[in-house]
């Protein structure tokens, strides 16, 4: 699979099914699949069914020998699914980093109706914003309305790439993330940046949850769904055409799953019988007050599945044969898991460091940390220095103090701080941070240093004198300890020139 975006790809596992069940996008966006009830296909309006579990999401190159020929050139993922079986799509990423997907059902984009593209228009907006946008169930077919995704077989008609293209030949979802220009948005959490500041050690969030209890296939409309596709708040020059990253979705039937995986699929769908026994709650996620994107009018003739099969006479039944192709030789790309994603990116992070490629470091650590599997104090430390070389003080400074949070003994971690609090001119942070470097044989010198720079931030020129004097006597090269005695001379000087007499 050709990966032609600067964004990075993993998938998480969930550690209670031992399943992956979410791609993670870059460092701010997520995307899950979940089950969930198939809707009435009788023109009314319903709200949005509760979700019934996360769907398995396994990587095609890990089946290459048993995968159809066609798949192997695209890549990506599949998911199992019944036929007829309804799923919708879970967007999470942090408010204070938005990004925004294209979402496409065998290469129809699902907002527009239109054709699968990689630009991003002014003129109308075909995706999607996240996390704004929880939630997708559906084509976009109205206002405030959706026609909700529903597994169908290829080749039959019933898709939606059926009828909008009069063609069936890709199927399953096509997914485009992108994140947004540089500097548009935080690059960090200002909520725990603002926690290190201020010495706090509580934060409250809060989360969005919803209810959780063939062959190659595409996707089919299904009744309608109320739920609204949001304008984007942000403007369309918020987002990079460049720094992106695409993802192909494959649907499988629940036979087919099984022989290619050898595991069984998920338990059969729920019926709206069982859904009602259960007394599963529905969900209202709409509001007026909000500006939503006009939709487009290819969506408003779409055929259902029922209306299809009545229209055909026929009472269809599942066919669950598929007819596999298979290649010798496979040339694979791997796709890692989070954990592995992690080593990859720690390293690179490292060996660009070694470099001094501050931003590219920066940037593969920052992955690290934001997957959040088992960071360690030194990937702090590694972006505290980055930062630093980088003349992010402010943000060196607070990742100092993160890494110190996961080991108050990292001396990485606090050295970089040291720096950036030097370069802040927080005299009183640094004086501290150079108590503690004393006590360490392998940091005194750095301790020293720092002990006479906090002096000379605080203008207590005698300290200064008396810590570069030690120094000086101990390393007879430093040039630092030499320039600041200098210094300290000169200031005098000056003042003395004045007439003042300066009281040390």
């Amino acid at each position: 699979m050709k990966i032609s975006a600067s964004l990075p790809i993993c998938l998480n596992k969930n550690e209670k099914t031992g399943f992956f069940d979410e791609i993670i996008i870059g460092r701010f966006t997520r995307i899950s699949f979940h089950r969930t009830l198939r809707i009435p296909e009788d023109g009314n309006e319903y709200p949005l069914p509760a979700g019934l579990g996360t769907l398995p999401i396994h990587r095609v190159e890990d089946y290459a020998d048993k995968v159809p020929t066609n798949w192997l050139e695209e890549g990506g993922f599949f998911i199992p699914l019944y036929q007829k079986e309804a799923l919708y799509l879970e967007f999470d990423g942090p408010y204070w980093h938005p990004t925004i997907a294209k979402v496409a059902v065998g290469r129809v984009n699902a907002i527009s109706g239109k054709s699968y593209t990689h630009t991003i228009f002014r003129q109308h907006q075909d995706y999607i914003v996240i996390p704004d946008q929880k939630w997708l169930d559906g084509v976009y077919s109205g206002v405030g309305v959706v026609r909700q995704f529903v597994a169908m077989q290829l080749g039959d008609g019933y898709t939606i790439e059926s009828q909008i293209t009069d063609e069936e030949e890709h199927g399953g979802f096509q997914i485009l993330v992108f994140d947004a220009h540089d500097g548009r948005f935080p690059d960090r959490d200002p909520e725990n940046d603002e926690r290190i500041k201020l010495e706090e050690h509580e934060k409250k969030t809060g989360e969005c949850i919803r209810y959780q209890i063939g062959s190659t296939m595409g996707i089919a409309a299904g009744g309608n769904i109320k739920q609204q596709i949001l304008k984007d708040p942000y403007g369309v020059e918020s987002w990079n055409p460049v720094n992106k990253q695409k993802i192909q979705i494959h649907l499988i039937n629940s036979l087919a799953y099984k022989a290619i995986t050898g595991l069984n699929p998920p338990s059969s769908p729920i019926t709206r019988a069982e859904y009602k026994t259960f007394n599963i709650p529905w969900f209202e996620n709409y509001d007026e007050s909000l500006p939503i994107v006009d939709p487009n009018s290819n969506f408003k003739n779409l055929l259902g599945i029922n209306q299809i099969e009545r229209a055909r006479g026929l009472l269809r039944q599942d066919d669950d044969q598929l007819d596999f192709d298979f290649l010798d030789k496979i040339k694979k790309i791997h796709i890692p898991d989070k954990f592995e994603a992690t080593n990859v990116y720690r390293c690179r992070a490292r060996e660009n460091l070694k470099v001094k490629y501050w931003e590219a470091s920066r940037r593969d650590i920052s992955f690290v940390i934001d997957l959040d599997t088992n960071v360690c104090s030194e990937d702090y430390a590694l972006r505290s220095q980055c930062n630093y070389q980088m003349g992010r003080f402010r943000d060196g400074a607070i990742d100092g103090s993160l890494g110190l949070e996961i080991n108050e003994t990292c001396i990485e971690s606090l050295i970089w701080r040291a720096h950036c609090r030097k370069s802040l001119g927080d005299h009183s942070e640094l004086d501290e941070d150079a108590d503690t470097l004393l006590l360490h044989k392998e940091t005194e010198l750095l301790g020293l240093e720092m002990k006479a720079e906090a002096a000379f931030l605080a203008r207590r020129y005698k300290d200064v004198i008396n810590y570069a004097t030690i120094i000086s006597e101990k390393y007879p090269d430093h040039e630092r300890s030499l320039f600041l005695i200098k210094e300290i001379n000169i200031i005098l000087s000056e003042h003395k020139k004045r007439g003042g007499h300066y009281e040390f």
